[in-house]
C-alpha cells in the first residue's frame, strides 16, 4: 500500500508530534508499505530574507538531510512541498494523512482517490479562528484523536466518531534500569520549552522553592532550546539530548516535574513513568489520557506552585510512597505499546 504523511515543514530539533508520525512511518514501511512524507515548508527559511531561489535551494536540502534527530527508515521517501509537481509525486498514493491544521486543506483539495486520514494531536487553534478549525472536524476524513478530550470535541462536530488511538512509547527503549531506593536523593528530572502551554516557569518557580528546602537538591533538565540565562551550577542543562541520554535522565531521578497548561498529550510524562521516575505533574488535559491521581502519579491544578512543591516534598520524604508510585507507574505504561498501536491504525487503514 502507498501511504503519505503531510506535515507543515521539516523540523531540525525534535518535537513531540512529529516523533509521533515518524515512528508510524517508520512502522508501516518496515510491514512493507511504500511511504513518504511530504513537508509543505511555505514558511520555512522565510525569516532570513534569501532570495526565493536560494531559499527553495536550502528548504530542499534541509528537507532531505532531515530529520538527523531522528532515525527514519531509508525507504522513506521525503519530499519538499515546494518543489515542483510535488502534488504529483504522490497524488497516487493509497492513504494520504494530513497531520497538522496547516496541511488540511491541501488534503481536502487534492489526492482524490485516497483515502483521507486527519491525525489530531493537539486543539490546533493558533492562527485560525475556532470556527474554522471545527469545520475541518467535518471535512469526511477519517478522523484520528490522540487523547479521549480530543475526541469529545471533534465528534461534536465531525459527521462520524473518531477513532481515539493514544500515542504509545517503545517500552524496550523505555524501561526502568534503577529501582527508585537506588537513585540520588533529592533529585528532579525536567523538561525545558520556551512555549508559554509548557509551563516551565511555573515548574523553575516550584523548584527554586524546593531548594531553599532540600539544600542537595539537583535538576537535570533537558530540552532542545540555548540554555536560560544565569541558570544556578545545580541544575543541569542539556541542550539537544538524545534518547538514549533523556532514558538515563528519566532513570537517574527520583520525580520527574512537569507543570504543564494545555497539551494533547504530554509523551514525557509517559516515558518518565516508564523508567521509573515518580511523576508530579500538572492535571492539564493530556496527562490524563495516562495519569491517575495518587496511583501512578500526583496532580495538582495547573498553575499551583504550592501543590507542585506540596507533592515533591512528600515523594522526597517517603520512600515507601515512591517506590509504590514508582512501580504503579511502570505497570500501568504497559498498555501503550506499539504492537497494540500499529494493530489498530492498520484496521482503521484498511477498513
Amino acid at each position: 500500500m502507498k501511504i503519505c504523511f503531510i506535515l507543515p515543514g521539516f523540523t531540525r530539533t525534535p518535537i513531540g508530534g512529529y516523533k509521533i508520525v515518524y515512528e508510524y512511518a517508520n512502522r508501516l514501511s518496515t510491514s512493507g508499505n511504500q511511504v513518504s512524507l511530504v513537508f509543505l515548508n511555505n514558511e520555512k527559511m522565510r525569516q532570513f530574507g534569501f532570495p526565493e531561489f536560494i531559499r527553495l535551494i536550502f528548504v530542499n536540502f534541509f528537507t532531505q538531510i532531515e530529520p538527523r534527530w531522528f532515525l527514519l527508515n531509508k525507504n522513506i521517501k521525503k519530499i519538499s512541498g515546494q518543489s515542483n509537481n510535488f502534488i504529483k509525486k504522490v497524488n497516487n498514493y493509497d492513504v494520504v494523512f494530513a497531520t497538522g491544521i496547516q496541511t488540511v486543506e491541501l488534503v481536502k483539495n487534492n489526492f482524490g482517490n485516497a483515502k483521507k486520514i486527519y491525525f489530531i494531536q493537539g486543539y490546533e487553534n493558533w492562527g485560525v479562528t475556532e470556527e474554522y478549525l471545527h469545520n475541518t472536524y467535518k471535512y469526511g476524513f477519517t478522523n484520528i484523536t490522540v487523547s479521549r478530550w480530543l475526541k469529545e470535541i471533534v465528534d461534536v462536530y465531525s459527521e462520524k466518531s473518531s477513532y481515539l488511538l493514544k500515542n504509545p512509547i517503545d517500552t524496550t527503549i523505555y524501561q526502568r534500569k534503577v529501582n527508585q531506593k537506588d537513585r540520588t536523593p533529592y533529585t528532579i528530572g525536567l523538561l525545558y520549552h520556551t512555549e508559554k502551554i509548557k509551563g516551565v516557569r511555573y515548574a523553575l518557580a516550584a523548584i527554586y522553592k524546593l531548594k531553599e528546602k532540600y539544600s542537595n537538591l539537583s535538576v537535570e533538565m533537558f530540552g532542545m532550546f540555548p540554555e536560560p540565562k544565569n541558570l544556578p551550577e545545580w541544575i543541569h542543562y542539556k541542550r539537544g539530548a538524545t534518547q538514549k541520554e533523556t532514558v538515563n535522565i528519566y532513570n537517574k531521578v527520583q520525580v520527574f516535574l512537569c507543570a504543564s497548561i494545555e497539551e494533547g498529550y504530554g509523551l514525557t510524562g509517559l516515558e518518565a513513568m516508564a523508567c521509573g521516575a515518580c511523576l508530579v505533574s500538572t492535571s492539564y488535559k493530556g496527562v490524563l489520557e495516562y495519569a491517575e491521581n495518587g496511583y501512578n502519579a500526583l496532580l495538582s491544578p495547573v498553575k499551583d506552585i504550592d501543590m507542585l512543591i506540596k507533592h515533591v516534598s512528600e515523594l522526597f520524604e517517603n520512600q515507601r510512597e515512591r517506590i509504590r508510585l514508582s512501580n504503579n507507574g511502570v505497570e500501568s505504561v504497559k498498555i501503550y505499546s506499539w504492537d497494540e498501536t500499529m494493530n489498530k491504525l492498520n484496521y482503521i487503514i484498511n477498513k
